[in-house]
C-alpha cells in the first residue's frame, strides 16, 4: 500500500540534539549531585520526559525544581552553537510535504524541550501531529503515541511507517503493527544496534528518499495517464461527428475525472468544472513567475490561500506576453513596479516535486528589476518580504519548490548561466 503517513522519533532521528541533551543532563547531575553520569547511564534513564528523568534520578530531591530549570537553560542556549545543520532532514520533510504525505512526531521529550528545539531549528511548519512525552500515559516502547497519531490523522497502520534511532522506537513501531525503520543517519543515535530487527536500517537520508520515491511513483503515473486520457477525449470531442464516437470520448473524459478524484484532493466536482469542461485542442497551461533580487535576497509573497510563500506570479492571461505577465503579477501581488530583464528557466511541472495537479503545466521564470512602487500585498497575498537563500520560509510547493528557488539564486551568482529547459 502507498505510504500516506510518516511518523518520526525526534532526538537522534530528525535533529542531532542528543549530544546537547547529554551535556545538559551531565551538567545538572554534576552541579546538584556532584556525580559524573555517562551517556550509557543517561540512555538507560530515557523513557520519561526531561522533568521525569531529573525527578527520578537526582539524589538531591530538594533541588529538583532548580535542577530542572538549569537543564532547560543549558539545553536552550546550546541550540545557538551546538546543533548541526538540518539541511538533509529538511529536504526529506519538504519532499514529504510535496507528495501530500502526512508527517508526525512521536517523542519522549517534554513539550517544552520539543518546542525549544523545533522553534530554534524552524521546523514547526512541517508537522501535522506531534505527540510528546507530556501527551501520553505510557511512553515508548508502548505504542500509545503512535495509535494517537494515527487516529488524529485518520490513517491505518498499513498506510504508515515509523522511523526511530532507539530500541524503544523499534519496539513501539512493531507493537503498533507499522513498518518500522531504524535510522543511524545523524552523528549520535541512542542505539548502535537494535534488539528487535527493524524492517530496514538507513544510514543515509537519501536512501530513505529513494524508498519513498519508489512507493509514491505509482499515483504520479496514474495522473499522467489521466491527463493523457483527458487530452485524447477533449480533442476527440472537438472533431468527432459520429454519435457513438462522441459517447466513447465522453466516457473517456469521465474515466479521467475518476482517476483525478482518487489521486488529488480537488474533488470530482471541481475537477469536472476546471479540468474536464475544457474544449478545443488540449495544450499545457502556462504559469509565469517573476524573480526579483535585492541585496542578494529574493522577493517572495505570502499566499492567502495556504499561508505559504511563493515567487509572485500566476497563470498566463490571454492578450499578454510572458514578460508582461511577470510585470503585472509582481505589481498586483507585491506592489513593486518592475521591468523584465531576462528569461531564466522554462520547467515542466511534472519533473519537479509539486503536489498532484489536474493540469500539465509549463512554468516560466522571468527575472525583473524594481524601478518603482513599494512592498504591498494584494488581493491574493497578505505579506511581501525578501529572503536570503538560507532563510527561506515555508514555501507554497504548489507554486514553487525550494529546489526551484535555489536554482534562481544560481542565476544571481552566475549572470552568464544559460536558460534551463526541462
Amino acid at each position: 500500500m502507498t505510504i500516506k503517513v510518516v511518523l518520526f522519533d525526534f532526538d537522534g532521528t530528525l535533529v542531532d540534539t542528543l549530544p546537547l541533551s547529554f551535556r545538559a543532563f551531565q551538567s545538572v547531575f554534576k552541579k546538584y549531585d556532584n556525580r559524573d553520569v555517562s551517556t550509557d547511564e543517561l540512555v538507560a534513564m530515557f523513557g520519561p520526559t526531561e522533568d521525569g528523568i531529573i525527578a527520578l534520578n537526582l539524589n538531591n530531591k530538594a533541588k529538583i525544581p532548580e535542577a530542572t530549570a538549569e537543564y532547560y537553560q543549558v539545553y536552550q542556549e546550546g541550540h545557538h552553537t551546538e546543533i548541526p545543520s538540518t539541511y538533509e532532514i529538511e529536504k526529506l520533510l519538504q519532499y514529504l510535504k510535496a507528495k501530500n504525505i502526512k508527517i508526525g512526531v512521536i517523542t519522549g521529550k517534554s513539550r517544552k524541550a520539543y518546542q525549544i528545539s523545533v522553534e530554534a531549528l524552524s521546523l514547526t511548519h512541517y508537522f501535522d501531529i506531534v505527540i510528546t512525552g507530556d501527551d501520553v500515559l505510557q511512553p515508548k516502547p508502548d505504542p500509545e503515541g503512535i495509535y494517537t497519531a494515527l487516529a488524529f490523522l485518520n490513517a491505518s497502520k498499513e498506510e504508515a511507517v515509523f522511523l526511530g534511532d532507539s530500541n524503544a522506537d523499534i519496539k513501539a513501531g512493531k507493537s503498533a503493527g507499522l513498518r518500522t525503520f531504524g535510522v543511524q543517519w545523524l552523528s549520535t543515535s541512542q542505539s548502535t544496534h537494535f534488539e528487535i530487527a527493524p524492517d530496514l536500517i538507513f544510514d543515509q537520508v537519501e536512501t530513505f528518499l529513494e524508498i519513498l520515491h519508489d512507493e509514491t511513483a505509482s499515483p504520479e503515473k496514474w495522473l499522467d495517464w489521466a491527463k493523457q486520457i483527458q487530452a485524447i477525449a477533449q480533442i476527440g470531442l472537438t472533431y468527432a461527428t459520429d454519435v457513438f464516437d462522441i459517447e466513447r470520448y465522453e466516457a473517456l473524459r469521465e474515466i479521467s475525472v475518476d482517476i483525478m478524484d482518487n489521486y488529488t484532493s480537488a474533488g470530482a466536482d471541481l475537477i469536472q468544472l476546471s479540468f474536464a469542461n475544457e474544449t478545443g485542442y488540449a495544450t499545457p497551461k502556462v504559469d509565469v513567475r517573476g524573480v526579483v533580487f535585492e541585496n542578494n535576497r529574493v522577493l517572495l509573497v505570502k499566499e492567502k490561500m495556504d499561508g505559504a510563500w511563493a515567487l509572485p506570479g500566476g497563470w498566463a492571461d490571454i492578450g499578454y506576453s510572458p514578460s508582461e505577465i511577470a510585470v503585472k503579477e509582481i505589481q498586483e501581488e507585491a506592489g513593486f513596479v518592475v521591468e523584465p530583464l531576462r528569461l531564466l528557466a522554462v520547467l515542466d511541472k511534472k519533473f519537479h516535486s509539486h503536489p498532484p495537479s489536474p493540469y500539465h503545466v509549463y512554468k516560466m521564470f522571468i527575472q525583473c528589476a524594481i524601478i518603482g512602487g513599494a512592498a504591498q500585498g494584494g488581493v491574493e497575498t497578505s505579506d511581501v518580504q525578501f529572503f536570503g537563500e538560507d532563510e527561506l520560509p515555508a514555501l507554497s510547493v504548489e507554486r514553487n519548490t525550494e529546489k526551484q528557488i535555489k536554482l534562481m539564486f544560481e542565476y544571481l551568482r552566475n549572470p552568464n548561466k544559460k536558460v534551463i529547459l526541462d
